[in-house]
């Protein structure tokens, strides 16, 4: 049987209406230094996965490939304060700071084009978007789980800013940090380390192409998804004498399904802070509004939306005469 069973470290049985009333709770598997595709996951171990062993899953864009330029780090109230008060970031329960894809409207469309001229042989022709109906996961959602304030940096200017503060000026080190599968949602990491720090050295190197789970190259994540929702309620179909692909409501019918996303973890020593300008983590922080149900930790709360704009408004003119270049 396959390595990915090694790190079993729970399982609970799970519905739609439960999952949808409970924190994510630990994964369920957890493999250390590999990419674990959604097919391995399914052939391995949906006897013990509710949505991994479901077969009645609609047709929907499968291995669509995005190119990312951009991360976010979402946090609740006090994250934000203490993040613009130190001037930067620090790590909390681990050894990580950690930022996730952000996906925007430009690189689904032009993640759908490339779907288009891949999957149609005979080439494609303009035809109504479909993947905006599919890419509906937390992972292309402006709501988050994390909390009202989200920072929003281009990928290349963190990496040469983490280049600068921890690696003397040397490239930082991309890794395949792992997999998370949990009750829903699986999860894949990237690890981030200067070349100095050889604790990760049995991590792969994160490849540059485009032919795995994650990539890196030139400012941008490649990132091959593989279940853009966690709830279909389209289906994906395709003509291939007119060489187009149409997305079909399907009613009032929901399918609840695993979903999968990127996250990149940067390694940080106690007492690190990843500093930025206070003036741009202010032009660079917005408010989201959050999802039902959440992963906000206490002490930090869910704000209204109203709420939160007050919070970065008093926090802009409270730093906005006092900013200070900490690179």
């Amino acid at each position: 049987m396959t390595s990915i069973l090694l790190n079993v470290l729970h399982y609970e049985e799970s519905t739609e209406e439960s999952t949808m009333s409970n924190f994510r709770g630990p994964p369920q598997i957890r493999k250390h230094g590999e990419h674990v595709s959604l097919s391995e996951f399914k052939e391995y171990w949906s006897v013990n996965n509710h949505y991994l062993s479901k077969t009645n899953i609609p047709s929907y864009p499968e291995s669509v490939l995005f190119r990312i330029s951009r991360v976010c780090h979402v946090t609740g109230e006090s994250g934000v304060r203490g993040i613009i008060g130190d001037g930067g970031f620090r790590r909390l329960d681990d050894n990580f700071l950690w930022f996730s894809l952000y996906v925007s409207e430009n690189e689904i469309s032009s993640a759908e084009r490339r779907f288009l001229r891949w999957s149609l042989e005979d080439g494609y022709r303009a035809q109504r978007p479909l993947l905006e109906k599919f890419t509906t996961s937390p992972a292309f959602q402006r709501e988050s789980r994390y909390g009202n304030f989200c920072f929003n940096f281009p990928i290349r200017k963190v990496l040469h800013l983490y280049s600068r503060q921890f690696c003397g000026q040397s490239a930082p080190v991309l890794r395949v940090l792992g997999t998370e599968l949990y009750r829903q949602e699986i999860l894949y990491s990237v690890l981030v380390h200067p070349p100095h720090v050889h604790q990760y050295n049995d991590y792969p190197r994160l490849p540059s192409g485009m032919g795995g789970v994650c990539g890196y190259r030139e400012g941008c994540m490649s990132w091959t998804c593989q279940s853009p929702s966690d709830c279909y309620n389209y289906s994906l179909k395709v003509d291939d004498r007119k060489c187009k692909m149409s997305a079909k409501r399907l009613g009032n019918v929901e399918y609840y399904y695993v979903w999968d996303h990127v996250a990149m973890a940067f390694h940080m020593e106690p007492g690190w802070t990843f500093s930025i300008d206070r003036e741009e983590l202010l032009e660079n922080v917005s408010v989201c509004d959050m999802t039902k149900p959440n992963l906000l930790r206490p002490p930090d709360t869910c704000l209204t939306r109203n709420a939160a704009e007050t919070i970065l408004e008093n926090l802009r003119e409270m730093y906005g005469q006092d900013y200070q270049r900490y690179y």
